[in-house]
């Protein structure tokens, strides 16, 4: 059939060819999500599709968009089916499963090519929607979102790609499956090595916020404060540039639990929620 004939489907013709084929995938944004083999109903709340990489195998529920440049009605957006094909239109029933994005399209091309429908088709596949591999990353980083992965992909490739945490984040808990959640420091991740697992399709990694407290009275800096690892109370009273003229450090005042109590021992470690008030001297 020459390319005449492929004009003449139409929009028509076109949905009439994908009929049963999932239909065009709306485009999934991240997480965000992240999209979100765990979450799909929170993917459309994050981030902007990642550009797929170049070694990243198709599978189901994989959303692409297939570009033939010069034919109308294109480009067609499609979900890859459970079968791991999309039907397109005249040339039906492809297998997608399996292939990268750069050898579906050469793929479609030979088809066209071999069954007369066009001579020399320029034929481009970019991946909207990761889904079948790929994992979400929620919480305290700058893009949440889906991020695909391929072969061994470690948890500091996904932190960096994401930005990085935010407002002194520690540590990403990661959920695989029905195992028990893992928590790991985010500092031993960035060393890599055994602190750096490799993750798997349909991770949930999430970045708690980080613990904070605050101070005020008569201190340099009053405010609120992320908590780093182990930090004491003098190292709090530190972060918030120390007792100004008026006040002292023998004399602040914390409130814990909503109970009040003075602070004894400057070297005890201070907990999330705490509130230190650093009053003024005596004399």
């Amino acid at each position: 059939m020459g390319s005449a004939n492929w004009r003449r489907c139409g929009a028509a013709g076109l949905l009439a060819a994908l009929g049963g084929a999932g239909g065009a995938g709306a485009q999934v944004q991240g997480l965000v999500p992240v999209q979100a083999p765990v979450a799909a109903s929170a993917s459309a709340s994050a981030s902007e599709p990642i550009s797929s990489e170049a070694g990243y195998a198709l599978g189901p529920d994989d959303q692409i968009e297939v570009t033939i440049y010069g034919q109308p009605d294109m480009p067609l957006r499609l979900r890859i089916k459970q079968d791991g094909t999309v039907s397109l239109p005249l040339m039906g029933a492809v297998v997608a499963a399996g292939e990268t994005p750069v050898a579906l399209g050469e793929k479609i091309r030979q088809q066209l090519v071999g069954g007369g429908y066009l001579r020399e088709p320029r034929v481009n596949v970019e991946v909207t929607g990761y889904v079948s591999r790929s994992v979400t990353l929620l919480g305290a980083v700058i893009r949440p979102g889906i991020y695909p992965v391929q072969g061994s992909q470690p948890l500091s490739r996904i932190l960096a790609t994401a930005g990085g945490q935010r407002d002194g984040s520690e540590t990403v808990v990661l959920r695989r499956g029905d195992a028990p959640p893992q928590r790991f420091a985010i500092a031993e991740v960035a060393a890599g090595g055994a602190g750096d697992p490799a993750l798997q399709p349909g991770d949930l990694l999430f970045v708690p916020e980080a613990e904070r407290f605050y101070i005020y009275g008569q201190v340099r800096q009053p405010g609120s404060y992320a908590i780093r690892g182990g930090m004491t109370f003098r190292q709090a009273l530190s972060q918030g540039g120390g007792p100004n003229d008026a006040g002292t450090q023998n004399r602040i005042r914390l409130t814990r639990g909503g109970a009040e109590s003075a602070i004894a021992d400057l070297d005890a470690r201070i907990e999330d929620g705490d509130v230190m008030f650093v009053r003024e001297r005596l004399f």
